[in-house]
């Protein structure tokens, strides 16, 4: 184990990850000020908790809110994942495939956030349908780019997933009568947050795996190498 460093020598060789710490705390802060600034909403509406603010019971948005949680989780899963295959020269696909996921379940997380598709681009003058258009392309490209990989992996959560996504979108875009949309169609998109978290689990675990196997191996070849 190392020896502890002083708080002076810490300062020096952590200021990267400390600007980046104050940067990432920097942009929210900054949209705050902005939105403040352009379009004159109260600071409080954008700092402090919605159920405080609407006077509805902290029970309110249940399934939504947990469902935040689990998307933020997958993210993680595939960025951490991707970090620590970076140094694995032969694990440089599996490191794109999890940094290119990652960045499809923050689009994903964002847009059942902040209510994205139903109420922000719209707003725009981009059509529901348009944004639904969208994210299903980004989602083709990940799925024909990464196909191969894909199909190394436990592929069965990841059709769960989307299967239970599609039938959400479904219900949410022909809103059949005789059903509570609101039971249904949000337990499907539950389900395939779930099913999403659970798939990059076992893909970022069995990416990490493969690649100290790999570090195993190479060990051990080289040390055969010098016995000879």
């Amino acid at each position: 184990m190392s020896s502890p460093l002083s708080l002076r020598a810490q300062l020096r060789s952590r200021l990267p990850a400390i600007a980046l710490i104050a940067a990432a705390s920097a942009v929210p802060i900054g949209v705050v000020l902005l939105l403040r600034v352009w379009k004159g909403v109260p600071i409080h509406l954008l700092t402090s908790d919605v159920t405080s603010i609407a006077g509805v019971p902290a029970y309110t948005g249940f399934l939504s809110q947990l469902g935040i949680f689990v998307w933020a989780g997958a993210a993680a899963i595939c960025f951490f994942c991707a970090r620590l295959l970076a140094a694995q020269s032969d694990a440089r696909e599996e490191r794109r495939f999890l940094l290119v996921s990652g960045l499809l379940t923050v689009v994903l997380a964002f847009d059942d956030l902040f209510l994205l598709h139903e109420e922000f681009f719209p707003s725009l003058g981009v059509p529901e349908k348009g944004v639904f258009a969208a994210y299903a392309a980004f989602v083709l490209f990940h799925l024909v780019r990464f196909r191969r990989l894909i199909l190394r992996t436990d592929y069965i959560l990841l059709a769960i997933a989307f299967a239970a996504f599609a039938l959400s979108v479904g219900l949410d875009l022909v809103n059949p009568a005789g059903i509570n949309p609101y039971l249904y169609e949000d337990s499907a998109k539950f389900v395939g947050i779930v099913s999403w978290l659970g798939y990059f689990f076992r893909a970022g675990s069995g990416a990490l795996e493969g690649a100290q196997g790999s570090v195993t191996r190479g060990g051990a070849l080289r040390g055969a190498s010098q016995a000879v």
